[in-house]
């Protein structure tokens, strides 16, 4: 059985961070899996659109179970409800776990702030975009398991949690 943990939430919610924690839990603890930041795949100038980089993400899922990946965990900024549901589908696990991680516009806007270079031209927007989502994801967005605030909190102690919602959905034998 394969089992697929879809991260999401606003930019500077805390997904890469929180991603990152939650794979060194996991190889502590001895299981495999395979990480993919969708983010990645829709990098370039112009960005990709949804429709291009989603079956990049299914055919890179489905090389990864062809090799006997059994856990699948994908960092994704799904912005509506549509959107989760076509990267659930691209994945394409038999259990989908979906974690909305939720952070306060100000928080994310700071974030952003400090992680990106003054001299990227798209940073504010970028910035205003994800005030605007940090808003409307957890208000609007269907089809989540659990939602974590990461206010004032370390990416390892939310991965903590978002290693329980996975580690409810493994099956007894872990995989």
């Amino acid at each position: 059985m394969c089992v697929a943990l879809i991260v999401t939430g606003s930019p500077g919610a805390g997904k890469s961070s929180v991603l990152e924690a939650l794979t060194t839990s996991l190889e502590i603890a001895g299981v495999e899996y395979s990480a993919v930041e969708s983010e990645q795949l829709g990098w370039g100038w112009p960005w990709y659109s949804t429709g291009e980089w989603l079956p990049q993400l299914a055919a890179v899922m489905s090389l990864r179970r062809g090799i006997g990946r059994r856990v699948l965990l994908v960092a994704a900024t799904t912005e509506t409800s549509a959107e989760l549901r076509a990267v659930v589908e691209a994945v394409g696990a038999d259990r989908t776990r979906v974690v909305l991680l939720v952070a306060a516009p100000d928080v994310v806007a700071a974030r952003i702030d400090a992680r990106e270079p003054d001299r990227w031209p798209g940073k504010a927007a970028l910035i205003a975009h994800a005030r605007s989502l940090a808003i409307s994801m957890p208000r609007e967005l269907d089809g989540v398991d659990a939602r974590i605030q990461t206010d004032g909190r370390s990416a390892v102690d939310v991965a903590a949690e978002v290693h329980a919602v996975l580690a409810a959905a493994l099956p007894a034998d872990g995989g």
